[in-house]
């Protein structure tokens, strides 16, 4: 298994922090691009600071279970319904609820550094002074990433806005931090989805004229991506109609796949459904030491995420899907969707056409548009895997949403939704182990030297919460923690 730079969480922490008795920044003042300080304020490196804040996202690691954005998407799958851990390496404590849920937690620390120190560097960015053009673009990307990372933030630490908008969350921060930052107290959802909707409004102006210069630019937010994001916060706040209708302009001009063959991998950001995602390379592949935990046949891998057989009972035959389910190993079930390159690199997805198709629909039929014209999205994306329309008749507006949602499920396994979707609409973690009979069965388990071995199957083995309680909506076990360290040192948090 290949070596990979792990930077040390101490030392970042060490600096994360503030408190009113002491000198040390709340976060490090450094930006990741190595320009140096007395610089960073000038227009010519706007678009340095920008990828800085990017790389920060996703190659800063303290473990290498915790390597970047893409491990916060591992942990939101591993935690929910779909995914059943594999007892390895890497992910196991997410699955029992027996790590981000509590303060005091390595995990724990680094996403609160790794999404801070991102907005800190995008805000650098956004206080440059200036009216260039290219400025503008460099700050419209930073203006997206920095509502991304809140929009994270506000998902996880907080339940929805559809619960209580009022409810306390995280603090804000606009402006570049220095040894004087005086440390804020938390904003409410509302105040948090403000400042998200605020930042994407004015990115989508400066982005306007902004073109990518090919796919392995596709990490670059683009109006495009604006559009998703909005898809999203209006899906996540109950702005039905915005919804849609910005999940339809994202979506414009991707294609989705039609085979297996294409479907197969997830690592490609050539991907003609990829609207936004990571490009990994030899030199520059830190992030994809993920792809040792998501890919089910890499021989030496991990392989810590198997899917639940009763997600594999909802596809229908036909579905290019389908065949990416197979028995292997120890009798888990495996769901070869994401497969490590040849050289040791895998591209990383953060938004897909798939998406904005099911939030369109979902987001109509909520907002009361007739059944058949409202799922006209979700049948487009069911058409492009093989399978044939949904059929409304004697459908109530509820079935149709569950069948989204299920969707969702089906589609987007593996990509990070998994937690923020459960919370978003209320409903609780669902897990249940096979049946006995089918424990008693014997299936026949792919091995990695490529023989085949008759195992008993495996499924979900944690089914309540760490107290023996049953999974309950609405659960403080869904919800990241703010660190300890952090509760300690800002007396206003």
């Amino acid at each position: 298994m290949r070596k990979i730079k792990i930077q040390s969480i101490l030392a970042a922490v060490a600096g994360l922090f503030l408190a009113t008795s002491c000198s040390s920044s709340f976060l490090d003042t450094d930006p990741t691009d190595a320009v140096s300080s007395d610089k960073v304020s000038v227009p010519e490196n706007a678009e340095a600071l920008v990828n800085g804040a990017w790389y920060n996202l996703f190659d800063y690691s303290s473990t290498y279970a915790n390597i970047g954005y893409r491990a916060l998407q591992c942990l939101d799958d591993m935690m929910a319904s779909d995914v059943v851990s594999r007892p390895k390496y890497g992910f196991n404590s997410s699955y029992q609820f027996n790590d981000i849920a509590l303060s005091s937690n390595s995990r724990t620390e680094f996403a609160w550094y790794l999404i801070y120190k991102t907005i800190d560097n995008c805000n650098t960015a956004i206080s440059i002074k200036g009216d260039s053009e290219e400025l503008r673009q460099a700050q419209g990307q930073a203006l997206a990433l920095r509502a991304f990372c809140y929009l994270h933030l506000v998902q996880h630490y907080q339940f929805t806005y559809l619960k209580d908008k009022d409810a306390s969350c995280v603090p804000i921060y606009t402006e570049p931090s220095n040894s004087s930052t005086v440390p804020k107290g938390k904003s409410t959802v509302a105040q948090v989805y403000q400042l998200i909707f605020d930042d994407l409004t004015l990115a989508k102006d400066y982005l306007k004229n902004y073109v990518r210069s090919g796919d392995n630019q596709k990490f670059k937010p683009n109006v495009a991506v604006v559009n998703g994001l909005l898809a999203r916060a209006y899906l996540l706040t109950g702005q039905w109609e915005e919804a849609a209708k910005a999940a339809e302009a994202a979506r414009a001009g991707y294609t989705l796949m039609t085979t297996t063959a294409e479907y197969e991998g997830f690592n490609n950001i050539s991907n003609k459904e990829w609207i936004w995602g990571f490009p990994q390379i030899p030199s520059q592949s830190d992030a994809s030491y993920n792809f040792y935990y998501l890919d089910a046949t890499y021989v030496g891998a991990y392989s810590s995420f198997m899917a639940d057989p009763h997600l594999k009972d909802t596809f229908t035959e036909g579905d290019i899907r389908l065949p990416l389910f197979q028995w292997m190993r120890e009798g888990y079930l495996g769901y070869k969707k994401f497969h490590m390159r040849a050289d040791d690199t895998a591209d990383l997805v953060l938004m897909r056409a798939a998406e904005m198709y099911l939030i369109e629909a979902e987001a109509k039929v909520r907002d009361g548009v007739a059944l058949a014209q409202a799922v006209a999205p979700l049948n487009t994306l069911r058409n492009a895997r093989g399978v044939g329309d949904y059929e409304v008749t004697g459908k109530s507006q509820e079935d149709v949403i569950n069948e989204i949602l299920m969707e969702r499920r089906r589609e987007l396994w593996g990509e990070g939704f998994g937690i923020t979707d459960i919370l978003r609409t209320q409903k609780a973690v669902e897990r249940a182990a096979l049946s006995d009979e089918m424990q008693k069965t014997e299936v026949d388990c792919w091995q990695e030297g490529g023989s085949f071995e008759k195992r008993n199957p495996l499924g979900h083995w944690f089914l309540n919460f760490p107290n023996g309680k049953p999974f309950t909506v609405n659960s403080t076990y869904y919800l990241y923690a703010i660190p300890q360290k952090e509760i300690n040192a800002n007396p206003n948090i």
